[in-house]
């Protein structure tokens, strides 16, 4: 049988309860402006009831207060982080497409910014005059200046991209100490949560919140999944302690409970290019524990770095890569065979010309040079001498690897920094040696007489041995360089190149006609060089003429601007759809608060009046009813 002062208990537990109710409320209004809080309840439960063997049954005993926990769905939870790193990606492809499309800019009007375009023009233009004054020097000089300025104009697209490579690598490691940054901090609030909840009465939940919002800002840098396991002891049996788990990066393990690894940025060495056009100094991501690389080329990693990776390498799927077809060891070279399209051609290769990195059959290589070469079949093959230096190459690849894969640097199917600056050097090459091919044809001659056969007008300035490339007789398909001068048409990139500096000097010795009639020079070279701009048969570039280099670029930028804007409206809706979805089960709202603290300051109000009324009842029972 109860107690006869049990009812007071029951209405205590009861005024206990609704006090308890009361103050959840008031921390949740309180944090009704916190990022990442999370609305708490009170769990109740009835207390177990007393059994009295009488014909009423059992007796009920009152209330037991839980404690507060969150209000969580760990379904919107996943959904809101898949959606933040896709959300991140795009962010940063919007961001760095809208810096291209500023570059490539050609507008006309008050606001004039001169592109390609007016400068081809402009350039066309003074070759144009240069046709109709047969022998005034002047024309000459302002045609070799307006050359010039192509020349330039293509100099500062290229140190503009490879300002932004270095920009964009410089972040990468900003996002790679972020990372580390919050896994440190998770690890640390894993241990703190078990502290708390290692009882198993009391939940940690600012604790946990604060975690969730770690995982959240995580979540935008990269690919995230939590899962959260129960600690068994030895015997098998279930603990009150709990293992977070954070994978990132396609299911690769950041942190594990208390523990937590970090990422590390490691810089390239000069030997250690994979493309001819990459600035020096870019980092490779890898685990500090295992050296091991992350993998952002996976097509399962997302966020901010994957965005961030592949504008600074994406090369549009066009790496090199290929098949050894033989190995010799003792002069350390090693062939490969080439079948795609796009490595048949030297004014579209990118590979480093020397201290280049090599991967053969898994293993990676250093290069010190290559040779090209087409067989009498049209097959195409690379020949790359190894360097012989120990501390790069320890040892040579076996001859068994003949028949595996090679490659230098990944195929990255997206249109990044280095696929600009490719297309800037396949137009410059091609534009360069055609011009050059019709400039010191047969018989050339200048104003004063002087034969010019075989001479050149484009070339580039050797920024590491000083002066310019001698590109007189050069090649343009058959091979990168020639041997006995150590130079060609590949080294010759959108950054160096340059009009020859005799005819800067002497505007005279412009060579401008193959003869003369009556005394007269006929401009037939001008002409012709006049023809190179709009003739497919002398020139194209990507199915179009010498002159619209621009619009393939522009139509380039512009597919993958409005690509990056598309997805990251798509996705920035996506996540406040998802947001207020999570929102309504987590987030504090006004009115709902405002109904609970009523809710429960009746209940509190009947608990107190139970109690007055319980204790006059004792007061009568106890002091007036006794002998």
């Amino acid at each position: 049988m109860g107690s006869a002062f049990m009812g007071l208990n029951i209405a205590y537990s009861g005024l206990v309860a609704s006090n308890a109710a009361l103050n959840t409320t008031a921390n949740n209004i309180a944090n009704i402006e916190t990022v990442g809080y999370s609305r708490q309840i009170v769990n109740q439960t009835a207390s177990e009831a007393m059994r009295a063997f009488a014909s009423h049954g059992c007796i009920g005993a009152g209330v037991d207060t839980l404690g507060a926990e969150r209000v969580r769905d760990i379904y919107y939870d996943e959904k809101y982080w898949n959606n933040n790193s896709k959300l991140g990606e795009f962010d940063k492809k919007q961001y760095y497409c809208s810096i291209i499309d500023q570059y490539l800019m050609d507008e006309r009007g008050t606001n004039e910014i001169k592109g390609f375009t007016t400068i081809f023009n402009e350039f066309h233009s003074a070759m144009d005059s240069l046709s109709n004054h047969t022998d005034e020097v002047d024309y000459a000089l302002e045609f070799i200046g307006k050359a010039g300025n192509l020349c330039e104009y293509f100099n500062i697209l290229y140190n503009n991209f490879q300002k932004m490579q270095t920009d964009i690598n410089d972040e990468i490691r900003i996002k790679v100490d972020e990372i580390n940054n919050v896994s440190q901090q998770i690890a640390l609030l894993n241990k703190q949560i078990n502290m708390v909840e290692a009882n198993g009465t009391v939940v940690a939940n600012d604790l946990r919140d604060k975690r969730d919002l770690l995982v959240d800002q995580l979540s935008a840098v990269v690919d995230v999944q939590c899962e959260e396991k129960i600690v068994k002891d030895d015997s098998g049996e279930d603990t009150n302690l709990k293992e977070y788990v954070v994978s990132i990066a396609g299911g690769q393990t950041l942190v594990f409970g208390n523990d937590y690894r970090t990422l590390e940025c490691v810089q390239r060495e000069p030997w250690q290019k994979v493309n001819q056009n990459d600035v020096d100094g870019l980092y490779d991501v890898v685990w500090k524990d295992t050296g091991s690389d992350v993998g952002l080329n996976a097509r399962n990693v997302r966020g901010e770095l994957k965005g961030l990776y592949e504008m600074r390498d994406g090369n549009n799927d066009e790496a090199f890569h290929g098949t050894i077809s033989s190995i010799d060891r003792l002069n350390g070279t090693v062939k490969i065979k080439t079948k795609d399209s796009y490595l048949n051609d030297m004014s579209k290769c990118t590979l480093p010309v020397t201290n280049g990195q090599i991967t053969l059959s898994g293993e990676k290589y250093y290069y010190d040079s290559f040779s090209f070469e087409t067989d009498e079949d049209g097959n195409t093959y690379y020949t790359f001498q190894l360097s012989q230096d120990k501390s790069k190459n320890p040892q040579m690849p076996r001859s068994a690897a003949v028949g595996n894969s090679a490659k230098v640097g990944e195929q990255i199917n997206y249109q990044g920094i280095p696929y600009y600056l490719e297309q800037m050097n396949e137009w410059v090459r091609d534009y360069a040696y055609n011009f050059n091919k019709i400039y010191g044809v047969e018989n050339a001659t200048d104003y004063n007489g002087n034969t010019h056969e075989g001479d050149i007008f484009f070339t580039g300035n050797n920024v590491a041995g000083g002066g310019q490339y001698n590109l007189k007789g050069a090649s343009l398909h058959d091979k990168y360089y020639d041997t006995s001068t150590g130079t060609g048409y590949f080294m010759l990139t959108a950054g160096n190149f340059n009009v020859e500096k005799s005819i800067q000097n002497d505007a005279s010795t412009l060579a401008t006609h193959t003869g003369e009639v009556e005394g007269v020079a006929k401009y037939d070279i001008i002409d012709n060089l006049k023809d190179l701009s709009t003739n497919k048969d002398k020139m194209t570039f990507r199915g179009n003429n010498a002159a619209g280099f621009l619009i393939c670029l522009m139509g380039d930028s512009a597919l993958n601007a409005q690509s990056a804007n598309s997805f990251q409206d798509i996705y920035a809706s996506i996540e406040e759809s998802v947001a207020n979805s999570r929102f309504s089960v987590s987030g504090v709202d006004n009115d709902e608060e405002a109904a609970n603290m009523i809710k429960f300051q009746n209940a509190y109000n009947l608990a107190s009046k139970m109690i007055s009324v319980l204790n006059d009842c004792y007061d009568r029972l106890i002091t007036q009813t006794g002998v």
